[in-house]
């Protein structure tokens, strides 16, 4: 039974370092344990579940600035601009009350930070202790898995819930079974101080790029596997690095993974992007790559901090900017 409370959740959003497209099942298992590495962040996602007083179910997005209206439980369909939102609540609600969800994003939109999946755990968590199932935290990850796929018509990957649900830098392996997380919570300052953070000012489609991906390698295209070997073990000198302390292999690591990353799918930049890391590396920066699946949205450098406003300057004249952020070292947050 839902209880007439109002309950909102908040979760971070993400970094990923390396190792991104190997959290997605099948591939996480066709590799030698491959791992993905990534740094939640506190440009937050929030989601709000209440109760109402009539019938109604109503779902709005403050961010994109869409409301979704039904008149009862029994008429909600998904074919409109929120379908996570009524997707999520048909899963977890099943009395015929009414009820309001509104959910907003503090990342730009197509920002490849992982803001979709963010919210996706955010209203799990919400709708989670709205309806009293208080799913644990592993359950809230399958959920939002599956009904991200539902969704999107392509297979989703693990880490961006991993970020959400846990908060702070974190390793995560893919053993048969399951997603394992390795927490490196006390080695974050240096990667914080040293990464600088750009939006392109385009969008991106996640869902696009990696189920190319996926095709190629169930393909075996031997370029494909290749490339994604190596991306693999980038992103264990990634973490061996973090572990080490050693902030100059972990540049090093990035950057051999975007590389790698770049040659495979030339499509995951824009001519924006690397205008601007090719900028941003004469003026000093070590590394760079882009957030997510790519395709546009975020992208980062790495770069000693005294040579931050030099970087900065020389990115920002190519139209992408600066997005400040900190280690968020708390993932989903639910309160009544």
């Amino acid at each position: 039974m839902i209880a007439p409370e109002k309950v909102i959740a908040t979760a971070p959003t993400r970094i990923d370092l390396a190792g991104g497209t190997l959290d997605i099942w099948p591939l996480n298992v066709f590799f030698d344990n491959p791992v993905t590495v990534n740094i939640a962040i506190d440009i937050k996602v929030s989601a709000t579940v209440m109760g109402r007083k009539d019938s109604k179910i109503v779902f709005t997005s403050e961010d994109q600035r869409k409301r979704v209206e039904f008149k009862n439980f029994e008429s909600v369909h998904h074919r409109h601009a929120l379908g996570l939102l009524s997707r999520l609540s048909t899963f977890f609600i099943t009395s015929n009350a009414g009820v309001e969800i509104t959910t907003k994003s503090n990342a730009p939109s197509g920002a490849g930070l992982a803001g979709s999946s963010a919210l996706n755990i955010a209203l799990c968590g919400a709708l989670s202790k709205f309806t009293g199932t208080n799913l644990r935290k592993e359950k809230l990850i399958n959920v939002a898995k599956d009904i991200e796929a539902a969704l999107l018509g392509v297979p989703t990957g693990l880490q961006d819930y991993g970020a959400a649900i846990y908060g702070g830098v974190n390793a995560f392996h893919f053993p048969p079974g399951g997603m394992e997380r390795e927490k490196l919570a006390d080695q974050n300052r240096d990667l914080e101080k040293n990464i600088v953070l750009f939006y392109s000012g385009a969008s991106r489609s996640s869902g696009i790029n990696n189920w190319e991906m996926m095709k190629r390698i169930i393909a075996k295209d031997k370029k494909t596997i290749h490339k994604f070997v190596k991306i693999s073990e980038c992103a264990k000198d990634v973490v061996a690095s973090i572990k080490a302390g050693n902030i100059t292999d972990v540049e090093k690591a990035v950057d051999m993974e975007w590389k790698a990353r770049r040659a495979l799918f030339p499509q995951i930049s824009t001519k924006t992007i690397d205008s601007s890391i090719t900028a941003g590396k004469r003026a000093g920066a070590k590394s760079a790559r882009i957030c997510g699946a790519g395709g546009g949205g975020c992208f980062f450098l790495m770069a000693e901090p005294e040579l931050h406003q030099k970087v900065i300057s020389s990115v920002e004249r190519f139209g992408p900017k600066k997005l400040s952020f900190k280690t968020c070292k708390t993932g989903l947050s639910v309160y009544n």
